[in-house]
């Protein structure tokens, strides 16, 4: 008993210490940290072109913006191209003088051309590499995946934080590399963020032209290759859809003068399936309440007839997105808001019978019905002019 006591004590005081057991450890200072990755198909052959982005701390300081003059970037980025992802890493690590860990990975970027000729092979590296985290958000890129690495990152340090800053807001669906596995799984598909990379002139800078990087849609993914993009409005229904997306603001008309802007300030989504005739029917329910923010018409008074037709026109917008993004995503076959996984769920035998086929099935057999129920809360605060 007395031998156990002292063991109680002194084992936790050696793992500390590291001292009479071998434990494997790595120092920080030898070890480079991911924090984004762009993967391109090389515009040579049908290798692939891997880009890593890590800091570099030596340059890593609280008061100096990336890009500033006198020290250069805080952070430095690295290619190589191989038949493999895997291959390409390896080519990297060989010249770096510490060694991977994507644990602090946040992004990758996939560029257009890569993304249509699937993502297979990046998709079974990321699941067997032992350190990468499962939430990280994927991207794609309109071209070259480090045309979007080269953004100016005016606010932020790294470019890498401008692009997990986009998710984090939800201005447009967050998809990260567990949503997509877990549809792949399914036979479903799913939709990634479709950035936008071009030049803009910067104030801070007297208008001199920089990178810069944006979101213009969403890319539709089935079996992990590119089959269609998705314009902005569509887009936006869409990541409704998934519950994805927070406070947009809408702008609707009617008649020739009336024209009213509605800042939402919550959104939600639901979905139920039911069997007619053999086939499921799919409702997808989208809800949400607002305030006007902006009122064209300021002859017709903040009454509730006003407030009814904007929200009828509120409603008539946000459907008619909804249904074009879901007739382009079935024209495709690409499940994005993985309704098939209802049926599993609610009819599972009918379920069996589709699965294998469910690409098709949901282009050919399936009926989605579309429901809104946007609500206006009040017309914010207007100041009145004093009778003269």
């Amino acid at each position: 008993m007395l031998l156990l006591k002292w063991l109680k004590i002194l084992l936790p005081l050696s793992l500390l210490t590291g001292c009479g057991f071998n434990l494997t450890k790595v120092e920080i200072n030898e070890q480079t940290f991911v924090f984004a990755m762009y993967v391109n198909k090389s515009p040579k052959d049908e290798s692939v072109e891997v880009t890593i982005s890590a800091p570099l701390p030596n340059r890593l300081t609280s008061g100096r913006q990336a890009g500033g003059k006198g020290g250069g970037d805080p952070y430095a980025m690295v290619t190589q191209s191989s038949t493999t992802v895997q291959d390409a890493l390896h080519l990297i690590q060989r010249d770096l003088s510490r060694r991977f860990d994507f644990s602090h990975t946040k992004v990758v970027v996939v560029g257009k051309s890569y993304a249509e000729s699937g993502l297979e092979d990046l998709m079974d590296w990321l699941q067997r590499e032992p350190t990468t985290n499962m939430n990280i958000y994927i991207m794609v890129a309109p071209g070259d995946a480090k045309k979007v690495a080269e953004l100016t990152p005016v606010f932020e340090q790294m470019p890498s934080e401008v692009l997990i800053r986009f998710a984090d807001q939800h201005n447009m669906i967050t998809t990260n590399l567990k949503d997509c596995l877990f549809a792949d799984s399914g036979n479903q598909g799913y939709a990634l963020t479709y950035l936008t990379a071009g030049m803009k002139p910067m104030v801070a800078d007297q208008e001199k032209l920089e990178p810069w990087t944006g979101i213009q849609g969403t890319a539709l993914f089935h079996q992990h290759k590119l089959v269609a993009t998705l314009p902005m409005e569509e887009s936006l229904a869409v990541s409704w859809g998934v519950n994805e997306l927070k406070a947009p603001l809408y702008t609707v008309s009617w008649d020739e003068k009336g024209k009213a802007s509605a800042f939402l300030i919550s959104t939600r989504s639901s979905k139920s399936v039911r069997m007619v005739s053999g086939h499921p029917v799919f409702t997808v329910k989208l809800s949400g309440t607002g305030d006007v923010m902006y009122k064209k018409n300021h002859k017709q008074l903040d009454t509730l007839q006003a407030k009814e037709l904007i929200q009828h026109e509120l409603n008539e917008l946000i459907a008619g997105h909804l249904r074009k993004a879901l007739h382009t995503s079935q024209r495709v076959g690409a499940d994005v808001l993985q309704l098939g996984m209802l049926v599993d769920w609610n009819y599972p035998d009918h379920w069996k019978k589709v699965r294998s086929n469910w690409s098709d099935y949901y282009k050919n057999e399936v009926e989605i019905q579309v429901v809104t129920d946007i609500k206006i809360r009040n017309f914010g605060a207007v100041l009145k002019r004093n009778p003269k």
